[in-house]
């Protein structure tokens, strides 16, 4: 499953995201891509979600991958530790492959 996500996550959307990826994850999807291009900005309640979808998914052998990170995005994923959690790739199509 591919999520190709868009503008700012933050607090007051990152509700809605979580949902959704439990939805997801609860129907048998624990191959996540989340594809990061047309993102400007992650809060740590976004992070927060990254971090819940890979622990779901990893219970059941699944995992999560990222692409398209900005280099403002790979910074905050740096800084926070959390780039060390999942498998960051340039492209979709490198995401795919991993």
């Amino acid at each position: 499953m591919v999520m190709s996500l868009v503008g700012r996550i933050g607090a007051s959307n990152s509700k809605d995201l979580e949902e959704q990826c439990l939805d997801m994850i609860s129907n048998g999807e624990i191959q996540i891509i989340f594809d990061l291009t047309g993102v400007s900005y992650v809060s740590s309640a976004a992070l927060r979600v990254f971090l819940l979808a890979a622990k779901r998914t990893g219970t059941v052998k699944g995992s999560v991958r990222l692409c398209g990170l900005s280099a403002t995005l790979r910074d905050v994923f740096d800084i926070s530790g959390f780039s060390k959690l999942f498998v960051i790739t340039v492209t979709l199509q490198e995401a795919l492959l991993a």
